[in-house]
This record gives C-alpha cells, sequence and structure tokens, in this order.
C-alpha cells in the first residue's frame, strides 16, 4: 500500500510539475531556438530557477509527511538540479521529450 501511495504522489508530481511549467513538455521550433535575447534568456532563467526552488520545497514537505525518505528525496533533488543544468546548458530552450523507458535507480 504504501508503494501505490508513492507512485501516486510521484504522478500526481509530475503531472503537477508539466502544469507549473508547460514548456517542458514541448520542444521548441528549430527556428527559435536560436532567437531568444541575452535578457529573454536572464528572464526564463529567473522563472526556471523560481520554479526549481518550489519544487525542492515540495520534495522538503514529502519528506516531512513522510511520503519520501532523505534518501528518495535527495535523488529527486538531484535529478531536479540536472535537469535545471541541461536546460541552462541548452539556453533554456526546452528539448523534446525522449519517449521510451528511462532507467531508474530502482529498477
Amino acid at each position: 500500500m504504501k508503494w501505490i501511495k508513492a507512485g501516486a504522489v510521484i504522478i500526481a508530481l509530475c503531472l503537477g510539475l508539466v502544469i507549473t511549467n508547460p514548456a517542458a513538455s514541448f520542444a521548441a521550433d528549430e527556428v527559435v531556438a536560436d532567437v531568444l535575447t541575452d535578457k529573454q534568456k536572464q528572464e526564463i532563467a529567473a522563472l526556471q530557477k523560481q520554479a526549481l526552488e518550489q519544487e525542492k520545497q515540495i520534495i522538503e514537505k514529502y519528506v516531512e509527511f513522510g511520503v519520501f525518505s532523505e534518501e528518495r528525496a535527495d535523488q529527486i533533488v538531484k535529478h531536479l538540479d540536472q535537469r535545471f543544468e541541461q536546460l541552462e546548458k541548452d539556453g533554456f530552450i526546452p528539448k523534446p521529450h525522449r519517449h521510451g523507458h528511462h532507467p531508474h535507480p530502482d529498477d
């Protein structure tokens, strides 16, 4: 039962990330990718950083409520940080979502 609850929470969290960050689920047009100015990138970076910090606060609340262990929360936060770093590296242009199974540490 605990695993079902944890799975449901993860699904809800993932859906929340798409809702709070709709750009994450869409790829930018090739033409658009090179037209962001430095100012626009800074603006997007600030919003993405704000969203990242909010996601981390949510994860900490799940730990506080006993939904996630500290270890699981650390894994999730590490993934969020990696995703932000990749987005930053890509100039804050969303990339296409890779379909298929992604290996997880628990697999």
